[in-house]
């Protein structure tokens, strides 16, 4: 389903109309609804009041900030109010700030020399939740849509659908009776309990198998030690970011810090390109706004992956009386 968040654009103004516009940009590209102080209306209601009605509806909030602190009320600017209230309200934030290379250089109009310290002490403050740093226009609408990708991804919310997405009456009931058709297997296979044994097709026996005595040095091109873990091991150890989504970088990680492996290697697609050709993992691309043609990859487990992972612990099951248990099954194992 298409989901669009509502984006809170957050800044001074006067001061970043050209960088608010590259925000509202990338926002749009993403395919989400940026709502900003431009879009305020005359109310009934006092200013203050509004803008927070407008954050409890928003999805995500992003602030810029550069060398002004802006209108206060109370001693305290709009925007590190607008801040704060969205933190309060634990609605996701992002914050953008001027890199301290680029406020070297920024025009003195747009500097307010009386609030530096003001200033700072928000400055701080942004950085105790996510925060970037831009130098420019262009840059800071690449780094907004890398920011709000990381967001959705690790921090989803509600968003909004069209109408004629929603699934209609017909199809609500029809989840039901699935829904209780469920529960009756469910308790029939609780009455026959293990007597049953899962049967694990050939064609996924033979995936186990292969990945099983596969090791990463053979795909590599790096040199067996002993110790080595099997692409089989390896997987089952990365399953859980891949079952969220995940980056490269991040299956990197996770396989260098293996214990007692030492895998150095700069990047493991050959690793991930052994589980897509296998149908276990899927990859999306997206090209970041700003950054030319460069691609990103996000890994995910395909749905052919999750019925392969239940038949691999099924196949653990079964093995674990033949072998020394898996590294995955106990902290204490031997590979």
């Amino acid at each position: 389903m298409d989901v669009k968040y509502q984006v809170f654009v957050s800044s001074t103004y006067i001061d970043l109309v050209e960088e608010r516009r590259k925000v509202t940009e990338a926002i749009l590209n993403l395919g989400h609804i940026p709502i900003g102080m431009e879009a305020f209306q005359a109310s009934d209601d006092s200013q203050w009041d509004y803008i927070k009605r407008r954050i409890d509806e928003s999805d995500y909030y992003v602030v810029i900030v550069a060398e002004r602190y802006g209108s206060e009320s109370n001693g305290k600017s709009y925007t590190q109010m607008e801040y704060e209230y969205a933190v309060a309200q634990s609605v996701p934030v992002a914050a953008f700030l001027l890199s301290e290379e680029a406020r070297k250089t920024w025009p003195n109009a747009h500097v307010e020399h009386d609030k530096k310290k003001k200033l700072e002490k928000f400055r701080a403050l942004c950085q105790k939740k996510l925060c970037k740093h831009w130098g420019n226009p262009d840059e800071l609408g690449g780094k907004v849509i890398l920011a709000l990708n990381e967001l959705t991804r690790t921090k989803p919310r509600t968003g909004w659908v069209r109408a004629s997405a929603l699934p209609s009456e017909n199809v609500l009931n029809e989840l039901v009776a699935l829904s209780d058709e469920k529960r009756v297997l469910q308790e029939r296979l609780a009455v026959l309990g293990d007597n049953e044994q899962l049967r694990i097709p050939d064609h996924v026996l033979w995936r186990i198998t292969h990945l099983s005595e596969t090791f990463l040095s053979e795909i590599l091109d790096y040199q067996y030690f002993e110790g080595e873990l099997s692409l089989l091991e390896l997987f089952e150890y990365c399953v859980s970011l891949l079952a969220e989504g995940c980056r490269s970088k991040d299956i990197k990680e996770q396989i260098e810090a293996v214990e007692n492996a030492i895998y150095e290697m700069e990047a493991p697609e050959g690793f991930l390109l052994e589980l897509i050709s296998n149908n276990i993992v899927r990859a999306e691309s997206f090209y970041p706004h700003g950054y030319g043609n460069i691609e990103v990859k996000t890994y995910y487990l395909s749905d052919y992956g999750k019925e392969f992972l239940m038949y691999t612990k099924e196949w653990r099951k079964r093995e674990k009386g033949k072998r020394a248990v898996p590294l995955l099954e106990t902290d204490d194992a031997t590979p």
